[in-house]
């Protein structure tokens, strides 16, 4: 079982299906690359602050180890702070993410990343809300036409069933 938190952006289009396509799945738990090449990892979830924190951290530790001639302690340091890293990699990229706008939409659990997402989307897709745009003349808002919801509507059950066919390929 594998939980991840969904992270929706800053001023995203008003169109539900375009801002499912921007959420961000956020793994809670171990990941594998973050603690075998932090920098690494962190250079790609473009994370540069704390890719500069991690770097200036390790390397001041391993000055003070290695001037104190303790070059076993400060490999056996290195290897624990990446495993720990890789426990606390979701949590460092989610607060990341919120520090620069974005919001947590949602908590969901499931066999992998894929089920995770089919899960989210089938319960926020249909229960979603748009706020529709206000009309130029006198401030009276613009209602969407039935055939814009039948069309999103129908667009969400699309990706919701590819989404099942995708699954049961799989399985």
């Amino acid at each position: 079982m594998v939980i991840f938190t969904v992270h929706e952006p800053p001023n995203g289009p008003g169109d539900r299906l375009d801002r499912a396509e921007r959420l961000v799945f956020v793994k809670d738990g171990f990941h594998w690359m973050a603690a075998l090449v932090p920098p690494l990892w962190l250079l790609i979830k473009g994370l540069w602050l704390e890719l500069a924190i991690y770097m200036g951290a390790t390397g001041l530790v391993v000055w003070l180890l290695t001037t104190a001639e303790a070059n076993t302690a400060s490999s056996a340091f290195l290897i624990i702070v990446q495993i720990v890293f890789g426990f606390e990699a979701g949590a460092i990229y989610s607060a990341a993410l919120e520090r620069r706008g974005w919001r947590v939409v949602g908590t969901v659990a499931g066999r992998d990343r894929e089920d995770c997402e089919r899960r989210f989307l089938e319960f926020w897709l249909p229960t979603y809300t748009q706020i529709p745009p206000a009309s130029s003349e006198g401030g009276a808002i613009a209602t969407p036409s039935p055939s814009w919801a039948m069309t999103a509507w129908t667009r969400a059950r699309d990706a919701i069933e590819r989404g099942r066919q995708r699954i049961g390929a799989k399985a």
